[in-house]
């Protein structure tokens, strides 16, 4: 497998663009309650194949089918990115690592907790200690803006009626459907875009899902989990 070469410098702006993990954060909190409003089993393999897609989309990846065939070890911007490049630098030279596989080394909870943390400081989330019938303690992290998970889906079903497909659509576009593609993968399109008035909406998420290989290994893990119990 091959490095890539340097990355190209960062953009000149002001607040840090957030990442495919974090959106998909802001995306299944629940504004009210702070807590999940999909399956966590399948949300959290999401996250895992976000940090992929968010490598893939920036260069940090390159991929054929199912294998990973060339990375750049450098740039990584927060710790389960940071793991994964470290994984993949062990790797030994001329060895394809599968997609599947480095989905499923992505710790799970430790990654969506760490993506939480991150949007914590960056004043997208905010921490709250809360009790259940003012007894059993939980921890919420509900968003600082409320209606930033709906935005979040209205520009995914915006990216959905744009044209998909390698060099297709601009790059917030291309991203936006990635998210689609990583959501039809996990099983969590129809808690997010419910009832018959999304039926059409959630097959173009399974369309631009066929071109994306991460999506696609993302639906093997999920499936491969609900098989065997978890």
């Amino acid at each position: 497998m091959t490095p890539l070469g340097p990355p190209d410098p960062p953009a000149a702006s002001g607040r840090r663009p957030l990442v495919l993990a974090e959106e998909l954060v802001l995306l299944c909190t629940d504004p009210d309650s702070g807590t999940l409003r999909v399956s966590r089993a399948g949300f959290q393999r999401a996250v895992a194949a976000a940090v992929l897609a968010e490598l893939l989309l920036t260069g940090g990846l390159a991929v054929d089918d199912r294998r990973i065939t060339a990375f750049r070890p450098v740039g990584a911007g927060d710790e389960v990115t940071a793991g994964v490049l470290a994984r993949l630098e062990r790797t030994g030279k001329g060895r394809r690592p599968g997609l599947d596989r480095a989905i499923r080394q992505v710790p799970r909870v430790p990654a969506v907790q760490s993506f939480r943390e991150r949007l914590v400081a960056s004043g997208h989330l905010t921490l709250e200690h809360r009790r259940i019938l003012l007894v059993l303690p939980y921890r919420a992290w509900p968003p600082v803006r409320p209606t930033v998970g709906a935005e979040i889906a209205e520009r995914i079903t915006a990216a959905l009626r744009a044209p998909s497909g390698p060099g297709a659509g601009s790059p917030g576009t291309v991203r936006d459907q990635h998210l689609a593609g990583l959501l039809w993968a996990a099983q969590l399109d129809r808690r997010l875009f419910p009832g018959r008035e999304h039926s059409e909406l959630r097959k173009s998420f399974r369309t631009v899902a066929r071109e994306q290989p991460i999506a696609q290994a993302l639906r093997r893990v999920v499936g491969s989990d609900n098989a065997g119990g978890g």
